[in-house]
């Protein structure tokens, strides 16, 4: 096969390399704000809602709630754990509209419990080898955004793509459960600076679920537990711009470029902004090729600047011998917290808002060439508002 790349706005022929490459459809967009209000716990208190059994946002497929301190708990004062309401305008981008806005909750039950669940899964049964999502997040002014010394750190997953077999339920992600692959982005902050956090599962479907160390090439730092990176903003990203490059990071409190060979930590204003700030995240996923082959892709952008990038994954292994099929089917916003920092008795609750997502069937051609190279015509951009 031959190899159609744009050009200048011209298709051109590169030579003899992979299928020309995928236009990057819209497959769903969502920016709230012809959502009717509504919030996790309006209609119905249950932990797992479907669009086939309760009323939840037009277009989504299911939803999770978790919360703790919530007026469906008893805390007439505080938030449920999902809302979408036009009241919430400041909290929408562009200050008019509306957003999701999910609280998180700090709660420690005496131990490790993950609190606060707050998802939005869409779901696409005929599903995709490659998929491309985008959406902007920011995080309250009273959010926290450094370690506390003898506590342990606080981590809330904010966003997944992953691969479910049909089979209830669409969260049932474990070894023996019903998802995977799987690639989920956490917000993590610990002693050493806000970290970019990416967690990967294999596949098919609960089956080489996880991804030991070694098993993934190319990765900076080592996995740990189930196949999760923890990694920093700087030397842990080098190499993975485009090109081979070290990523663009405009630092947020300087509007200078991130130095990537300091060894300072990075903290979350540097990445996420002050007060209002808005920030665009992007993500990529490519399946392998066949299943036991080292080619599939995970890339990762920050205001359109690619930082993260690995294509060595093999999502999918065979099973007993047998290759199984998997397509990415699910992506979800939101997620449960690990948040344990303040007392109990403080009810302490705070948010973060994501608005103005898109998935596409492919990456656009204003972000990077299929190989990976940035367009002449069109420079990878920058935003820091």
């Amino acid at each position: 096969m031959f190899d159609v790349r744009a050009h200048f706005g011209k298709w051109i022929l590169v030579g003899a390399m992979a299928a020309a490459p995928v236009g990057a459809e819209v497959i769903f967009e969502e920016n709230f704000d012809d959502q009717p209000d509504w919030h996790s716990a309006m209609h119905s208190s249950d932990g797992t809602q479907r669009a086939t059994t309760h009323i939840i946002p037009e277009g989504w497929y299911s939803i999770r709630q978790d919360p703790t301190w919530a007026p469906s708990e008893g805390h007439p004062d505080r938030h449920e754990s999902i809302e979408i309401l036009e009241s919430n305008s400041d909290k929408a981008r562009g200050g008019k509209g509306k957003s999701m806005v999910s609280w998180r909750d700090s709660y420690n039950p005496g131990w490790n419990r993950w609190n606060s669940e707050s998802m939005m899964l869409k779901y696409f049964p005929e599903g995709y080898d490659e998929l491309y999502v985008e959406f902007w997040i920011r995080f309250s002014d009273e959010w926290t955004r450094k370690h506390v010394s003898g506590i342990p750190s606080a981590t809330s997953k904010l966003f997944r793509i992953s691969s479910w077999n049909g089979v209830p339920s669409e969260y049932s992600a474990f070894g023996g459960g019903n998802l995977g692959p799987i690639v989920l982005w956490d917000y993590t902050v610990n002693a050493y600076g806000v970290r970019n956090r990416v967690s990967f599962r294999g596949g098919p479907h609960g089956d080489n679920y996880d991804f030991k160390d070694g098993t993934i090439d190319g990765l900076p730092r080592k996995l740990v537990g189930s196949g999760d990176l923890n990694m920093n903003f700087r030397q842990d990203l080098t190499g993975m711009g485009v090109n081979g490059g070290d990523p663009i990071i405009i630092d947020r409190i300087t509007s200078k470029t991130l130095d990537m060979n300091s060894t300072s930590a990075v903290e979350h204003d540097q990445i996420f902004g002050a007060g209002a700030s808005w920030t665009k995240v992007a993500f990529y996923v490519r399946l392998n090729s066949k299943p036991d082959v080292t080619d599939g892709v995970f890339r990762q952008w920050i205001n359109d600047s690619q930082i993260f990038n690995v294509e060595t994954i093999p999502w999918i292994r065979s099973v007993d011998g047998r290759e199984v099929p998997a397509k990415w089917n699910l992506v979800a916003v939101g997620g449960n917290d690990f948040f344990q920092i303040y007392e109990n008795k403080l009810r302490h609750e705070e948010w973060y808002a994501i608005d103005d997502i898109v998935i596409r069937s492919s990456i656009p051609q204003d972000l990077v060439y299929k190989d990976g190279t940035a367009p002449p015509s069109a420079p990878a951009r920058i935003s820091v508002d």
